[in-house]
């Protein structure tokens, strides 16, 4: 069970677990999944019939704080109960994540994202007050409601973010390697995959950096690292297709999730991927 309550001596913990078949939506993936109710219906049959996870950030969560309709958090929250407790908290923790991989001869392994703990205290705290249990309604309309406190934090993390890219394609010797490095285990999973995704904006410097274009990379880079499925806008997508193509061309065994958008038939497609996923298979 992805998430539970254990006993312990020291009393009641909370934990939660990284079980296949795992998957990550993008906030326009999970606005359609919460406001097609065809769509939702199929996907948590799905989920819950495998027994799988879906994976949720606090950039997700973020993105919330932004729309003027306070419904599109309501949609959210009665799609996500619907999942319960079929769901992992993470919080995006790149250098956590960064130490695991360096333990590692190769980039075969792949590891849990690291769990925004202070965010499932809260989630752990706000079940033991309700006599339903886990629950997430009102979870992401505390994001709507705190808007004021989490634009500025938000945007203060893609803005460093930026200015390093900004930095990094500015600087004739890492534009140099940027061009010539191949995605081989010289490098752990982490350094591949946001050096790949960051590769066309470091080597096309009239290619503009907005701050979407940084939140969605954040949506990718870890998702398509630690998932078996991701749902990504069209054009970074197309930037892990040619990730993937890049890795085959240099040799690596490097397994990355699969990849989709809503361009053509991608949420038809990663819904019969998903299933026909074998999780016994996998497990293996």
């Amino acid at each position: 069970m992805p998430i539970e309550f254990v006993s312990s001596p020291d009393g009641i913990r909370v934990r939660q677990s990284f079980v296949s078949p795992t998957v990550y939506l993008d906030h326009w993936a999970l606005r359609l999944f919460s406001d097609d109710s065809e769509l939702q219906d199929r996907l948590v049959r799905l989920l819950l019939q495998k027994q799988g996870t879906l994976l949720l950030s606090h950039i997700s969560f973020a993105e919330f704080a932004k729309p003027t309709d306070r419904q599109h958090c309501i949609s959210a929250e009665k799609f996500l109960e619907r999942l319960l407790p079929n769901i992992y908290l993470t919080d995006f923790a790149y250098d956590k994540l960064q130490i695991k991989e360096e333990s590692e001869q190769d980039n075969r392994r792949r590891f849990w994202p690291p769990a925004d703990l202070p965010q499932l205290k809260l989630f752990a705290e706000r079940a033991q007050d309700s006599p339903l249990g886990f629950t997430m309604h009102g979870f992401i309309s505390m994001a709507h409601d705190h808007h004021p406190q989490l634009e500025p934090v938000t945007l203060e993390t893609v803005h460093v973010i930026r200015d390093g890219i900004e930095a990094c394609r500015e600087d004739p010797i890492y534009v140099h390697k940027s061009r010539n490095v191949l995605p081989d285990d010289k490098r752990t999973r982490t350094y591949v995959i946001m050096g790949e995704l960051m590769r066309e904006f470091v080597l096309d410097p009239s290619l503009a950096i907005t701050d979407n274009d940084v939140i969605d990379m954040l949506h990718a880079a870890m998702p398509i690292n630690c998932c078996d499925f991701v749902l990504l806008d069209g054009a970074w997508a197309s930037r892990v297709a040619k990730m993937k193509q890049r890795i085959e061309n240099a040799g690596s065994d490097f397994p990355i999730a699969k990849c989709y958008s809503k361009r053509g038939d991608g949420v038809s497609q990663f819904l019969r991927d998903l299933e026909s996923f074998d999780s016994v298979a996998c497990s293996k």
